[in-house]
């Protein structure tokens, strides 16, 4: 059975230290896998409940086929 978005995100590297650019909060919950733009995750901050998007993969590439080789 698939794991929701929500909880698929929570023991990944990438996500270590989001906070909420509002209110500061550190628990934020995945809205949806794509924001804005295919490199962005939208996140819900679970304290004062605004939306944010969060850039994935900070600065590094995302993996692909080439990494592979």
């Amino acid at each position: 059975m698939r794991k929701p978005d929500r909880e698929i995100w929570r023991d990944d590297a990438d996500f270590a230290g989001v906070t909420c650019p509002d209110c500061g909060a550190d628990r934020v919950s995945v809205v949806s896998l794509f924001g804005g733009a295919a490199s962005e995750v939208l996140l819900q901050c679970e304290a004062c409940r605004s939306c944010f998007n969060w850039v994935k993969w900070r600065g590094k590439l995302p993996p692909s086929a080439h990494d592979e080789r």
